[in-house]
């Protein structure tokens, strides 16, 4: 990050702030298309959209805001994170499977990883919140993936399904992130822990996995690069 980029960063999270907790889409938008811009999607990432999760989290559980603005900041977030997901369609490049544990429904950390995996080249196949162990063994059998990444903030999520996830871990490399990810956890299903926030854990999973890195994306004139194709400059204000 730029010298200026952490006051860039606290900026956007204030405007998300104040735009999507208003049931304001648009202006939510602008400011995430500008964090996009000015910090490149990664960054933008990992020190404004994840940040500003936690800290709407935290208002909804001190009561300070209400649940109807927490859905729609949420329901904004996911989809614009879901563009992101789905703008760079590969036909190559190694498939990563990515899924929450069987309960889970914070999915917004896994969300951020398959991003930047796409980003570094990678195939993603995301399965989403609270997978069925048995479905996402089947798409393990199906599409014999380079890597799988699981996550859950509880351990027992892992605990519990620890004998199907190390049925996996026989074919294929697994990865288990989020606060669930314990070293006593990790060990029980023959996984990796993916360590740090969901895009430092993405980079390390790709260097580890020695597959060949691609130019960065965050050149402007990228499809992927705003996150957001169909909201340029016109449709924004």
């Amino acid at each position: 990050m730029t010298p200026s980029a952490p006051a860039e960063a606290r900026a956007s999270i204030d405007l998300l702030e104040q735009t999507l907790e208003s049931f304001d889409e648009t202006g939510g938008h602008r400011v995430l298309s500008r964090a996009f811009e000015t910090l490149g999607v990664e960054e933008a990432l990992a020190h404004v959209v994840l940040p500003y999760l936690r800290e709407i989290g935290e208002r909804w559980a001190a009561g300070s805001i209400g649940v109807a603005q927490e859905h729609f900041a949420s329901n904004v977030l996911r989809s614009r994170l879901g563009v992101l997901l789905g703008a760079l369609e590969r036909t190559d490049g190694p498939l990563v499977v990515l899924a929450c544990m069987p309960g889970e429904q914070h999915e917004f950390g896994l969300m951020a990883t398959g991003i930047v995996l796409s980003r570094l080249g990678w195939r993603t196949c995301y399965l989403g919140a609270s997978t069925p162990p048995a479905e996402l063994a089947r798409t393990c059998r199906t599409l014999r993936p380079h890597a799988v990444v699981l996550s859950a903030r509880r351990a027992t999520a892992f605990a519990a399904h620890a004998p199907v996830v190390r049925r996996m871990a026989e074919t294929t490399s697994v990865h288990l992130a989020a606060p669930g990810a314990t070293a006593e956890v990790a060990t029980l299903c023959h996984a990796d822990r993916l360590v740090g926030d969901p895009v430092t854990a993405a980079r390390r999973l790709h260097a580890d996995a020695g597959v060949d890195a691609m130019d960065h994306l965050d050149h402007p004139d990228h499809p992927g690069h705003l996150g957001h194709p169909d909201l340029d400059e016109s449709t924004a204000v």
